[in-house]
């Protein structure tokens, strides 16, 4: 097979596999709404508690579970059977090790939260750990071969019996068992469906060279995933400990809002770039296109949603969660200038990670860290708008600093970050600015329904006017519609 149609071929299944994977997000998406409003009444609020009280230990616990070697057996260039055993045997190992930790703790957080139930509960989403474990390396050769049909079946399949299953017991009212064995159940379905799915089959461990490199290229990950967990987390401490329950809780759902259409569009599309970009590891050329051509796609599917949302916030809000909370209106469109760039911008990340370069990878992410912690300890004394604004800032400052870090031994320049996304950036701007004033001459009486439509069809006809206007803009579009045109091929 010719270089050129290797490129066409792997160009086609990254197309194909963006779209299984966006499509699969969506239903994920769709069943947890779903279960949000069907389980919010039919359990108490004392149920969700007792699970958010054990998921808060085992939410960082699971750090630890993968130990990064799902990341590793993605970019390694070549990667024998051998190693994708061993690998197996090794994130069994972790996943029974958390397992049997977890099941020992399990009367020490009874204890400290004085609520003897969780201890049994514990118990039981103990066996989550180990029983993901055991797809883990499935789920990843899935991702490296870009056979994402069977991988996402799996996961979909897994949130869906996870929906059945709590909302069956809940019925019966089993209260937060309903919701500890539908986690517990979800996930075996997913690993057994991970299991049917991929072609790899272990057989029995045995020593094996060169694990030691996939060892420490794990490590790094989980290490940058650690520093990663701690600041990420500051922000709701800082606010919590000085603002209260209230600030915090205001806080919490800007944020949750936030979050939603980002890793609904940056997951999917970040799962298929990274084994990508891994593959084009050892092209310069196609690995410099590629990338560009990912950040441009990502920059058209973000950065015109979140201005749509950060202009509209408190339609949005009074909308999306009622006028009781048209505090959160401002924290999110905070919130919302961060999340203008981030998606975009965080795909420097797999650029280092997909040319196994995670020492310096690690070393970003605990300089990202100091300094955002820095913004929040700034930014608390002015409150949750205050952290979000301070967010937004220290975001936007290490931004150049950061491309410049993270591209200087690989074939990228700063300059192509920014020139991938030069149409969809001044596209989103002048959309933004045109929905913004004319919003202001409808009449403030109308719902929140009619100025959120109005500005959204404002929006997106000035939006396709000037992508169509600017220079390069008509080519884009029409490399978009081949793209999809190859989804039906």
């Amino acid at each position: 097979m010719s270089t050129e149609e290797t490129t066409t071929d792997l160009k086609k299944k990254a197309v194909r596999g963006g779209a299984i994977s966006m499509a699969a997000r969506l239903s994920t998406i769709m069943i947890q709404i779903c279960s949000i409003v069907v389980l919010s009444r039919l359990l108490a609020p004392d149920d969700f508690g007792i699970i958010a009280m054990i998921t808060a230990i085992t939410a960082f616990m699971g750090l630890f579970r993968d130990m990064g070697l799902s990341a590793a057996s993605i970019q390694k260039g070549e990667l024998s059977d051998e190693h994708t055993n061993a690998l197996f045997w090794l994130n069994v190992a972790a996943g029974g090790l958390l397992t049997l930790l977890t099941m020992a703790s399990a009367p020490l957080i009874a204890w400290f939260y004085d609520r003897p139930e969780l201890q049994p509960v514990t118990l039981l989403l103990a066996t989550t750990f180990v029983i993901s474990s055991i797809g883990a390396q499935h789920s990843a050769l899935m991702q490296r071969e870009l056979r994402f049909g069977p991988k996402v079946a799996g996961d979909v399949a897994g949130a869906l019996l996870t929906l059945v299953v709590s909302i069956t017991l809940a019925l019966f009212d089993q209260g937060f068992w309903s919701l500890a064995w539908g986690t517990v159940l979800g996930a075996a379905l997913t690993t057994l469906m991970y299991l049917k799915g991929s072609k790899f089959r272990p057989s029995m461990p045995k020593r094996t060279g060169g694990i030691r490199e996939l060892l420490g290229f794990g490590a790094n990950v989980t290490a940058f995933e650690l520093v990663n967990y701690f600041h990420r987390n500051l922000d709701s401490v800082l606010i919590g400990r000085v603002w209260g329950a209230e600030s915090l809780g205001h806080y919490s759902r800007a944020y949750q809002m936030m979050m939603l259409p980002i890793s609904s569009l940056r997951a999917p599309i970040n799962a298929i770039a990274f084994p990508v970009l891994s593959r084009l590891q050892h092209n310069p050329a196609e690995f410099r296109t590629f990338y560009c051509r990912i950040a441009s796609l990502l920059a058209f599917l973000s950065m015109p949603l979140m201005a749509f949302l950060i202009i509209n916030s408190e339609n949005v809000v009074s909308i999306a969660l009622g006028k009781q909370w048209i505090a959160v209106a401002p924290i999110f469109a905070l919130l919302g200038i961060t999340g203008f760039i981030q998606p975009v911008a965080s795909l420097r990340g797999l650029v280092l990670l997909s040319l196994g370069q995670t020492r310096l990878y690690l070393a970003w992410g605990i300089v990202n860290a100091a300094v955002v912690s820095v913004a929040f300890l700034i930014g608390v004394s002015w409150g949750p708008t205050g952290v979000a604004l301070a967010y937004a800032i220290a975001n936007y400052l290490i931004l150049y600093p950061s491309l410049v870090y993270f591209f200087r031994e690989t074939p990228l320049r700063p300059l192509d970050f920014f020139s991938s996304i030069a149409i969809p950036l001044t596209a989103t701007i002048v959309a933004a600015i045109g929905a913004f004033i004319s919003t202001q001459y409808l009449v403030m009486t109308a719902s929140n329904w009619i100025q959120l439509g109005s500005s959204a069809a404002v929006f997106l006809a000035l939006f396709l006017v000037a992508v169509l206007l600017l220079p390069g803009g008509k080519k884009t579009l029409k490399d978009y519609y081949t793209m999809l045109r190859m989804i039906k091929k």
